[in-house]
């Protein structure tokens, strides 16, 4: 019995330490994934905190942008064209850091990729401006050529198709049918429904069209999108293409411009203070003609060795009626500067800015023309302030009226329209986050038109 009693006891033993060990396994097994789980909701605590802070650190930029942008646009100088961009490319705007994270707000252009501050919309072409629209033809030739009339059915109101065009009836016939827009362009992307044109000759390697270039967009075909990773964005039409600029905004001083057929010469002689009361009057006047534009005083005044000359005018007689239509180069740069033509609440679509169009566009718009380009380009290099009027283009060698008159067509000296690229990045898990917006400094305070976040 005893020997029984003691068998039975080992096994009862023996048993209670397999439970034993299989309970301390079991519960090094639950404490192992506890902890397991418990770092992994740490790491991703971790990551949910970087990202927050990369987020409000390129939100931070975006507000810096806004706020410098809305304080230069309010108070300008009116002798420097370049200072808005001057002041949004410092530290503390391009650049800036946060408690938890930093901030860089820069675009990729005209071959360079880090170019620091907001992109100028206006140192693209706009596909809406039916001044600037048939220089597609020359920028993505043969291409262009073949849907330029396509382009111009999907913008115009009516449903007549051009010689080589589309109207409603064709994109109704898709399989994925849909209407032409029959009014302005929205947006670069919108190009892409347009008959003949592929998401591709629109984007070109920058697929996200931020105007950036991204890792992914330089590493060959390791990532989509597939491209040439030679440190150079290829972006396509997107490039030189947008729809965003558009002309007015406030005046050189800071005021909304006075719209001059609704204007009491009083008004506008305050405002200029070098112009008399007839030459107000007489702005006045012309303007109520619908086809007259402020431009029209740039070629109707050139300079006086480039002034034709009637060979039976006295030219001491100040007193005849022609002399008191004659703006000097300075009244005509104000003009130009505070007065508009335009209704407030119907803007013009932008023209280039003679200022921040990339070298590259410049050559392709003027492709015969390499000595005007040459020309403009050591204008800007000279000039620390920019090129602040239209005036100062009869500086350049070999101007006359014929040319003079083309370039009041393309280009102006003024940016309402720019694109924020910021990116946010945090410095422990090198989370990013990169926001788009467009933003129009045409009314204070300041409009946002689109935003986007990556």
């Amino acid at each position: 019995m005893n020997r029984l009693r003691r068998g039975s006891t080992g096994r009862r033993s023996g048993l209670a330490i397999v439970v034993v060990i299989w309970a301390i396994a079991i519960t090094g097994l639950l404490t192992s994934s506890l902890m397991v789980f418990a770092g992994r909701q740490s790491m991703l605590g971790t990551e949910v905190q970087n990202r927050v802070a990369a987020r409000w650190a390129a939100r931070a930029g975006v507000e810096a942008t806004i706020a410098k942008m809305a304080e230069i646009t309010r108070y300008p100088d009116p002798q420097d064209a370049l200072l808005l961009y001057l002041v949004m490319e410092q530290d503390g705007v391009a650049r800036g850091e946060t408690s938890g994270a930093s901030w860089s707000i820069e675009y990729s252009a005209d071959g360079k990729k880090d170019f620091p501050g907001p992109m100028d919309e206006h140192s693209k072409l706009n596909i809406n401006n039916d001044s600037l629209r048939p220089y597609l033809n020359i920028l993505f030739y043969p291409l262009a050529f073949g849907v330029y009339d396509s382009i111009t059915d999907w913008i115009d109101s009516d449903d007549d198709p051009s010689a080589l065009g589309v109207e409603r009836d064709w994109y109704l016939s898709l399989d994925a049918r849909y209407e032409p827009r029959n009014g302005p362009i929205w947006h670069v992307a919108e190009m892409e429904l347009i008959a003949g044109i592929d998401p591709e000759d629109v984007r070109g390697e920058d697929w996200n069209l931020n105007n950036r270039m991204d890792d992914s967009e330089n590493d060959g075909m390791e990532t989509l999108p597939i491209d040439d990773p030679n440190d150079f964005l290829e972006a396509g039409w997107s490039e030189f293409i947008t729809a965003r600029s558009h002309g007015g905004g406030l005046s050189t001083s800071g005021e909304e411009r006075i719209w001059l057929q609704a204007a009491d010469p009083l008004d506008i002689t305050d405002r200029i203070e070098t112009l008399t009361l007839q030459q107000a009057q007489s702005l006045i006047t012309q303007a109520q003609d619908p086809d007259w534009e402020l431009s029209s005083l740039v070629l109707s005044n050139p300079p006086e060795d480039l002034r034709p000359r009637n060979r039976f005018e006295d030219p001491s007689d100040d007193e005849g009626s022609q002399s008191q239509s004659i703006f000097d180069s300075e009244q005509i740069s104000m003009i130009l500067g505070e007065l508009t033509t335009k209704a407030p609440h119907r803007p013009s679509w932008g023209k280039l800015n003679i200022n921040t169009v990339p070298s590259t566009l410049l050559y392709e718009v003027f492709q015969d023309e390499e000595r005007l380009v040459d020309d403009i380009l050591a204008m800007r290099a000279r000039r620390s302030e920019g090129i602040i009027s239209m005036m100062d283009l009869w500086e350049l060698p070999d101007i006359n009226e014929e040319l003079m008159s083309r370039l009041l067509t393309v280009f102006d000296t003024q940016s309402n329209v720019f694109t924020i690229i910021s990116k946010g990045k945090s410095p422990g898990s090198q989370q990013e986050v990169e926001m788009i917006v467009v933003v129009d400094r045409s009314t204070i305070p300041i409009q946002i038109l689109e935003y986007r976040e990556n």
